[in-house]
């Protein structure tokens, strides 16, 4: 399978035509009625209020920045540019300005769509983090493969992954803009799924801040501030849950680090490259 060689140079270098690359893009009006959505497209939500006000800036000064599609028969998918799809049909228009492009593959198509909305900071945390997990079970994707292509860390990419460890509700809030992903991995924190939603039952009540939230956690788990900012530490270094137990009356205790078949590797490497003081 060929690559699209201009993947992780940012979504200029994917959708913007060069004269070294004419021969794989091209500018085109085209038939509403021919263009369907990606369904795999990573953003899920697409608030009303904010596409009648699109759709009003469309009316106004017209389409500044043409969608990106790809060519299937006679018929076009959505790469990148779905919310200006969507407030095209709320105007009633025929056709839309769009750039066919040649991505080689579904791999490709959804690296596109999540890049866009990556950099538009259109993507709730949630809907980041089943984008990554649909290219991780679908699409074969490493972790160190998709922190390359769209521009993160290895850590943030796993750190937005385990956000779907949350319990179905938690995630539904997230997804709503009750609390925000900082407060998710707080709420992670807490060693079972009844122990997660009681604290975000109580962060919903209260309106509870990232940093109190921290604090409840530490309360409940009965860990030190110090080892609690340890702890925090690895967890960002390493990307995957990390929990210091320790004695309180011994100082004796452990480090366990929360891995699987597929990030066990990585995690080793990690470790390893950590260099003795």
């Amino acid at each position: 399978m060929a690559k699209n060689k201009n993947l992780g140079q940012g979504l200029g270098a994917l959708l913007t035509p060069s004269k070294s690359s004419l021969e794989d893009f091209s500018q085109s009006s085209i038939l509403i009625s021919k263009i369907k959505p990606n369904p795999n497209q990573p953003r899920k939500s697409f608030e009303n209020k904010s596409l009648k006000q699109l759709a009003q800036s469309i009316e106004e000064k017209g389409l500044i920045s043409p969608i990106t599609v790809k060519q299937i028969e006679n018929k076009y998918i959505i790469v990148a540019g779905e919310r200006r799809y969507r407030a095209h049909k709320l105007l009633n228009k025929k056709r839309i300005l769009a750039y066919v492009i040649d991505a080689k593959s579904n791999k490709d198509i959804m690296y596109m769509a999540l890049i866009e909305n990556i950099q538009r900071e259109d993507l709730n945390p949630i809907e980041e983090a089943k984008g990554f997990k649909y290219l991780q079970d679908n699409l074969k994707s490493s972790i160190t493969e998709i922190a390359k292509t769209v521009g993160k860390s290895r850590p943030a990419v796993s750190n937005t992954l385990r956000l779907l460890k949350l319990p179905g509700q938690i995630q539904e809030s997230i997804l709503k803009g009750d609390i925000n992903a900082g407060q998710a991995r707080v709420i992670l924190q807490n060693k079972t799924s009844q122990g997660m939603v009681r604290l975000w039952k109580k962060l919903l009540k209260e309106k509870i801040s990232v940093r109190k939230t921290e604090s409840l956690v530490l309360k409940s788990n009965r860990v030190s501030p110090q080892l609690q900012s340890v702890q925090n530490s690895l967890s960002r270094l390493i990307g995957e849950r990390v929990i210091i137990k320790q004695n309180n009356k011994n100082k004796k205790g452990f480090i366990k680090i929360s891995f699987d078949k597929k990030t066990v590797n990585r995690v080793l490497d990690k470790l390893k490259s950590i260099k003795p003081d």
